[in-house]
């Protein structure tokens, strides 16, 4: 039998960290279905991969006959690099991208230009320009790419001779040979489309975990991801899935089981390796078939004890089943439900199925009953969307204990608001960016990954735009846990937490108000701006630039502003803080009583000595006649805060603390900083900036002193 060698690459940027540590379970079932099929015709010798590195050597080592690779946003560049380098190692190599980062979406079920795009000339215009690209797979992957390497084979594995006849090939679409037109196959069902989410239509794909395919990545540093089921049932016009409702089609139950076995059998065996497991279904406990899984998943974790975490979609219907799931799972299920606008115009435009205000406000009580921290976000600028709905949006959330996030709108080629029509229709205008970290140099080419973003509709301009966005760091500010208790503070006040953040935006933006925290903000307020172009290749020449690719890879540029600057405002503290109660002191000084004004007098004194940030940075060792102090207050905040429902007359009380320094935390952080220090130079405030980004979100008590009360 003739042996055929065929590279599956899940590209994944990792100069700067890698962007994901999922297992790569989407090449994983094209390559299981691939060997299963062709397995009477020819010897299929398989290797899989996530790091370009790792690709690339594999390329010139294995020689691959034919290299397969996904197509997101966040690696569509990577994954032409790759191409172009296949085909300059070895130019009969067939390449093969697949994915939704593609003009035709996943959802077409032809390619033409029709009255909401030009999708035909956008396909073409995509391929022209990467012609080490051989095949777009732009239907269901796992058949589409059968289809093409089936070809190949009976073309004698001659990319060549199957080029040559020019003929379009099932599920793919290509470049004919006189570069002036597409070859268009036709349009493939998904795997189980005959059946229906009960079917278990899928199971024919081969269990690339249980074939040992997937054993490489099972080493700890990847997260095991499982897809229990493919399609959505919404037409979200945001999503690039949204084109694409359809019937959902399954797995078995029994056999995810047996996966999830075998995963967590290899991964209890790992000292130090993750706890946590991944659903990548679009909707997970939408249908009674995910209740009935997470009963297996409970087996698992008895036997186990793994996984501890598990991180899934939750759907938009259908609380009862997400409740469910996560009392079943012993609470461990991440359980959250976007709201992207509370609007109803804009929920109208983007045909969004959300539940009811009132169904929300139900569902949280639940998730808060369990304990959990509920988390939703606001997408802007979403049609119909004007600032003012935008702060409403935001005002609800914070109004009913949920945590608020802002994400800028992308316009992806694959989804319905990236069209012609949607464009025109809403008055969208957008702008380009890169994405955080997705960057490298890879066989001596520079690349770069960037996204077309929402930047102004016909409802929301560009600085309405830039109003929210800078509105949002606040938000995302005052969601550190450093700031818990002041949300605890406000609420006691009888202060809403919408009207104290909103308030202290207007503060801290206001011309004559000045300090650190004020050119911390100013400095997010420009980069925001600053990190827009008009276009890709505007931004792409901007960071290909020697000195702006070091300012990149330094992190001075190009990173997730919310994060960035959210971990950089820990360097100055002492002046948010010092803004934060100027805002309650004299912006609700109507709400003031004398309790109230005791309560925030020792808060402020507490939480200004409570944590050690400039003792970290401090070149200078401690000295012992440092290593602890008293701090007096006349409110045991810290007492309070541990019961704050009990009558405030138990904690009005002359209090002491002793405050200790944590010499080990400090020599460790130390040390950690000076690991970073030569990628800054003298530049410590930076090296400390990135060191923050870095460290912050394993909890603030890093960075927080020892204390016990003495009376």
């Amino acid at each position: 039998m003739n042996k055929i060698k065929i590279l599956l690459v899940d590209p994944r940027h990792d100069t700067v960290g890698a962007h994901s540590n999922y297992i790569p379970i989407g090449i994983g079932y094209i390559g299981s279905y691939l060997k299963e099929k062709l397995k009477n015709e020819i010897s299929v010798e398989l290797q899989l991969s996530t790091k370009p590195e790792e690709a690339l050597k594999i390329i010139d080592g294995f020689k691959p006959d034919v290299v397969g690779l996904s197509n997101y946003i966040w690696n569509s560049s990577l994954s032409n690099i790759i191409c172009e380098y296949a085909k300059e190692t070895r130019p009969q190599t067939m390449c093969i991208l697949g994915g939704p980062e593609f003009p035709a979406g996943t959802g077409a079920r032809k390619i033409e230009d029709d009255e909401n795009d030009k999708t035909y000339s956008k396909c073409f215009e995509y391929l022209i320009k990467r012609p080490s690209v051989d095949y777009f797979a732009w239907s269901d992957g796992e058949v589409a790419f059968l289809h093409v390497v089936k070809k190949f084979i009976e073309n004698n594995c001659s990319i060549k001779t199957l080029k040559d006849k020019d003929e379009p090939i099932d599920g793919c679409a290509s470049i004919t040979k006189n570069k002036k037109n597409l070859n268009i196959g036709k349009y493939i069902p998904r795997i189980g489309m005959d059946g229906s989410v009960k079917a278990f239509g899928r199971d024919i794909i081969p269990s690339p975990y249980l074939t040992g395919m997937l054993d490489k990545f099972l080493d700890g540093s990847y997260v095991p991801a499982f897809e229990t089921a493919r399609g959505c049932p919404f037409q979200c016009t945001f999503c690039d899935q949204g084109l694409d409702q359809s019937k959902i089609t399954a797995f078995s139950t029994e056999r995810l089981s047996d996966e999830m076995f075998y995963v967590g059998d290899i991964m209890s065996k790992i000292k130090h390796g993750t706890k946590t497991v991944a659903i990548f279904d679009s909707n997970y406990g939408l249908f009674q078939k995910d209740v009935d899984l997470s009963h297996h998943i409970l087996k698992v974790m008895d036997k186990y004890n793994w996984p501890q975490y598990i991180e899934a979609i939750a759907p938009k219907s259908n609380r009862e089943n997400i409740l469910k799931i996560n009392d079943i799972l012993k609470n461990r299920v991440n359980i959250g439900l976007s709201m992207q606008s509370i609007n109803f115009e804009t929920l109208t435009d983007i045909k969004r199925r959300n539940w009811t205000t009132e169904q929300y406000v139900d569902f949280i009580k639940e998730i808060e009953k369990r304990g959990k921290s509920p988390a939703s976000e606001i997408i802007i600028p979403l049609p119909r969307e004007t600032e003012e709905t935008y702060n409403e949006g935001i005002k609800f959330l914070m109004d009913n204990n949920v945590q608020a996030g802002t994400y800028t709108l992308m316009m992806l080629c694959g989804a319905e608001l990236g069209r012609d029509k949607a464009i025109e229709q809403f008055g969208m205008k957008s702008k380009w960016r890169i994405l955080p970290k997705q960057f490298g140099i890879y066989g001596g080419k520079k690349c770069f990954e960037v996204e077309q973003i929402c930047i102004e509709t016909n409802t929301m301009s560009f600085q309405n735009y830039l109003n929210c966005r800078n509105y949002s760091f606040i938000v995302k500010l005052l969601a550190n846990q450093v700031f818990a208790p002041i949300y605890k503070l406000t609420k006691k006040i009888g202060i809403s937490w919408y009207d104290f953040s909103k308030t202290l935006s207007d503060v801290v933006k206001n011309e004559n108000f000045k300090g650190e925290f004020k050119n911390l903000y100013n400095d997010f307020c420009e980069e925001s701006y600053n990190e827009l172009f008009d276009t890709r290749e505007d931004a792409i020449n901007f960071y290909s630039n020697e000195k702006n690719y070091n300012l990149l890879k330094r992190g001075d540029i190009g990173e997730n502003l919310a994060a960035k600057y959210t971990a950089k405002s820990l360097l100055v503290l002492d002046d948010i803080l010092s803004a934060i109660f100027y805002v309650i002191n004299n912006k609700f000084s109507d709400l003031m009583g004398k309790d109230q004004s005791l309560i925030v007098s020792s808060s402020e004194s507490w939480l200004k000595n409570l944590y050690m940030i400039n003792e970290i940075f401090d070149k200078n060792d401690i000295q012992k006649d440092r290593l602890s102090y008293k701090l007096e207050i006349d409110f045991d905040f810290p007492e309070w805060l541990q019961d704050s429902s009990l009558p405030l007359e138990k904690f009005k009380k002359n209090t002491v603390y002793e405050i200790k320094y944590d010499l080990n935390k400090i020599k460790y952080m130390k040390t950690e900083l000076s690991s970073i220090y030569g990628d800054y130079g003298d530049d410590k405030i930076r090296a400390f900036g990135r060191f923050l980004m870095q460290y912050v979100n394993r909890g603030v008590d890093v960075f927080q002193k020892d204390f016990h009360k003495i009376n």
